[in-house]
């Protein structure tokens, strides 16, 4: 029977429901079944799922980014008299048509080729975070516990910890890094929908709303969307989580999921029955996004892995695998990358002779240097002292964000070592018009978390009576990243304490 619940008054109320979509979708996972709800356009279209869906927005960048027809956030939605907005947007999931999409293209890192986004118009954003909001946790509670990308309480550095230990704690060293063509351009609308209805949403009125923005064209393209989900689009990551879910179930029941006739207590137990009473290959899968890896045992059964994975994905989800870029690799002899990341098990002090080195991403932790590397060298020799340091706290800004990035990785301070006294050099260079010094950091003005820790010259400048600095790449060191608590979830009381 179909579960529907009241519309919410208030955000304290929206929460109080989403809690509940939440808590009833795990209940009748985790009995072997999947949960039914109608009744959700009336959740969705409500002032307080609005008005939560217009705060989240505005505190995103991209709201004042306009799509086709012009309008931002805040000159067209935040200024406008507020029953006014409701009534747009109520009135627009009664008759839901969505404007084109404005389509952009943005750099690939290391890549001549661009990836394409689609900008939908603000009107269309805040119906699709309306959606999200109502959907996510409907499917929080039935996604596969180690699946990281683009949920809530998750990141890159778990999924790279997640993998990190399977190999650890297994002794398997075969990995399967896994590659899907075009991903995200090649979703199958049908599959997508069948897939919704599966996983608990049967208000039809919904899954023709997600139809027609999937089918959403592009401005100056006469043709509609027949396949993929517009990259850029607010319920896009978890549009293509449910659809990858697809992968995730498939993999994990064949072998970490895997049901067994008999109930065994351990699961150490049930692997090492498995391992000696059955011709089945073992296999851990990480996925974040559309990269992933699976952990196994042997070359034999990483190339089965691969071949079988090739015809799934083919054959369900009308996917292609990557032949060239879909790697076997013996992580004992040579660096897998993963998320950014290489990752690698060398010989050392533990009961299996092998500990994990993780290093940043050599050439992608290059790219992003000379992006800063370039940024320094284009401050204007005429800029006022108070542009020169809104430009060094842009800067340093962008060097913290690499080193918070990275900072999970063992060899993060190795990685680091080689690039900042180049970045340090190209600074002074450009302060010298600006009458910069070396001073030590702990005797600049700011970022007093970091630089106090550190007595190492900095290239700084005079502002009044203070000095200010370029932040250095070395500034760095490896932190343990936490292991992925899989009661954590912003929509239990428990899960939030967590």
């Amino acid at each position: 029977m179909a579960q529907q619940f009241d519309y919410p008054k208030t955000e304290t109320q929206l929460s109080e429901i989403q809690d509940k979509l939440y808590q009833h979708s795990k209940e009748v996972y985790d009995a072997g079944g999947r949960p039914a709800f109608k009744g959700l356009l009336e959740i969705m279209s409500a002032e307080a799922t609005i008005i939560t869906a217009i705060h989240n927005i505005k505190s995103n960048h991209g709201s004042e980014t306009p799509g086709v027809d012009s309008k931002t956030m805040r000159k067209d939605y935040l200024q406008k008299p507020f029953p006014l907005v409701v009534k747009d947007i109520q009135s627009a999931f009664k008759h839901f048509e969505p404007q084109r999409i404005r389509r952009v293209y943005i750099d690939k890192p290391g890549k001549a080729e661009k990836r394409p986004l689609g900008i939908p118009t603000i009107r269309d954003r805040v119906v699709q975070e309306c959606m999200r909001i109502v959907l996510e946790p409907i499917f929080e509670a039935q996604f596969f516990a180690h699946s990281y990308g683009f949920r809530p309480m998750r990141d890159t550095a778990m999924a790279l910890e997640r993998a990190k230990l399977l190999v650890h704690h297994t002794g398997y060293y075969w990995i399967v890094e896994g590659d899907i063509s075009k991903c995200f351009d090649r979703i199958d609308h049908s599959i997508l929908l069948k897939r919704l209805y599966h996983m608990g949403v049967k208000d039809r009125r919904v899954l023709q709303i997600i139809k027609a923005m999937l089918k959403a064209g592009v401005m100056d393209e006469c043709e509609v969307n027949e396949e993929g989900t517009p990259q850029g689009g607010l319920i896009s990551p978890l549009l293509a989580n449910i659809y990858l879910d697809i992968m995730d179930e498939w993999v994990s029941k064949q072998w970490e999921n895997k049901k067994t006739r008999y109930e065994y207590g351990r699961q150490n137990t049930m692997y090492n029955a498995l391992i000696k009473r059955s011709a089945l290959a073992p296999g851990y899968l990480v996925r974040y996004a559309d990269d992933f890896v699976i952990v196994t045992d042997t070359r034999a059964h990483a190339e089965e892995w691969k071949a079988r994975l090739q015809v799934f994905l083919q054959e369900k989800m009308k996917l292609t695998l990557s032949q060239e870029k879909t790697l076997i690799t013996d992580i004992r002899k040579k660096y897998i990358k993963f998320l950014g990341y290489e990752f690698k098990m060398i010989r050392g002090k533990s009961r299996r002779g092998y500990i994990s080195r993780t290093i940043p991403d050599r050439d992608r932790l290059k790219r992003k240097v000379d992006q800063i590397a370039d940024d320094i060298k284009r401050i204007p020799e005429c800029y006022s002292r108070e542009q020169l340091i809104g430009e060094i706290n842009h800067i340093n800004s962008k060097a913290r964000g690499i080193i918070q990035y990275n900072q999970c990785c063992t060899w993060v301070s190795v990685a680091m070592d080689r690039h900042g006294r180049r970045l340090q050099l190209a600074a002074m260079h450009r302060l010298k018009q600006y009458k910069g010094k070396w001073i030590p950091a702990n005797q600049t003005q700011n970022l007093p978390h970091i630089h106090q820790q550190y007595r190492q010259k900095i290239p700084s400048v005079k502002y009044r009576d203070i000095y200010v600095g370029f932040t250095s790449l070395t500034f760095c060191k490896w932190e343990q990243t936490r292991y992925k608590n899989q009661a954590e979830t912003p929509y239990t009381e428990a899960g939030r304490q967590a």
